[in-house]
């Protein structure tokens, strides 16, 4: 039995990081957080979304990171290989020939995720974690660069 996710309204959200509606919602228009809607349009909020945006949040505090700077960093996700994509499913896909989107961003897919929910997706969900993301890079970037995966 799949247990009912527990969703808070922006409005909560935004008091627990101390910071406005507006900055939640730009954080959306960015890329960086895909909140779930209500049957009105309300913005709503799960744990995994408060997750990502306490990383969001450390990284512009502490790490002196912009929105930009933190796009590009979840970009560099390797989305294919996590999924993992078939070659011509890369060739078609948007994620896989570009570096300035997060996969959920981009706009050409692949077939594997042209019809997926982004937001329930694996890749949006494991890279919610800031020590999640930097895991998931050195795992692929160590490979690739050992030549292991070829």
């Amino acid at each position: 039995m799949k247990t009912k996710q527990i969703l808070y309204p922006i409005g909560v959200v935004a008091q627990m990081f101390g910071v406005s509606v507006a900055t939640l919602r730009l954080y959306e228009a960015e890329g960086l957080i895909i909140p779930h809607k209500s049957k009105g349009k309300h913005r709503q909020y799960s744990e995994s979304d408060i997750k990502r945006i306490e990383c969001i949040r450390r990284m512009i505090g502490k790490e002196g990171l912009n929105l930009a700077g933190i796009r590009m960093m979840l970009s560099a996700i390797p989305c294919w290989e996590l999924k993992p994509c078939s070659d011509e499913d890369r060739t078609n896909c948007d994620a896989f020939t570009t570096s300035t989107k997060p996969c959920w961003l981009v706009e050409v897919k692949g077939e594997i995720c042209s019809a997926a929910d982004c937001h329930s997706c694996n890749v949006y969900l494991e890279s919610s974690d800031c020590s999640d993301i930097k895991t998931i890079l050195n795992t692929y970037w160590r490979v690739r660069k050992n030549g292991q995966n070829e």
